[in-house]
């Protein structure tokens, strides 16, 4: 079974946007060697098709070190976990929510302030209806990020 050529631009594509998702539509062409029309063409589709989600900024170390980041593990009861996802994509403090398998059921990430406001986003956290457990631990930086 043999990859078609789209795909493989796809993944280049991709890759390309990965490293820097600023490139222009000709810079990205010129750098896969095709047409302009071409890249567009599979942006939109990508972006049609799920595939690209959105585009957004990363923050580098010194834009993330005014920030607290945590990580928190979360046990959730039989049943809650739609009514504790719902709780937690509120929370501002909660920039990413992942399912996970093993003793925890979700890995909530966070980034505030301070301590303090890291420790009432935590406190908030766990007071929600359907948490059972949880074990934080907070970032203490960040050794590199793909």
């Amino acid at each position: 079974m043999s990859i078609s050529p789209n795909a493989n631009l796809d993944t280049a594509l991709l890759a390309l946007l990965a490293q820097n998702a600023r490139l222009s539509t000709a810079e990205l062409a010129r750098s896969l060697g095709v047409a302009r029309s071409t890249v567009q063409g599979r942006l939109t589709r990508l972006e049609r098709s799920g595939v690209i989600a959105g585009y957004t900024v990363r923050l580098g170390a010194s834009g993330t070190s005014r920030l607290v980041q945590a990580h928190a593990m979360i046990a959730i009861e039989p049943q809650q976990q739609a009514v504790v996802e719902r709780k937690l994509k509120a929370m501002d403090t909660v920039v990413t929510l992942l399912t996970v398998s093993g003793a925890y059921d979700l890995i909530a990430m966070l980034a505030a302030e301070s301590t303090e406001a890291l420790d009432r986003a935590l406190d908030e956290l766990r007071s929600c209806p359907g948490v059972k457990l949880t074990t934080t631990s907070v970032v203490l930086s960040r050794r590199f990020e793909r």
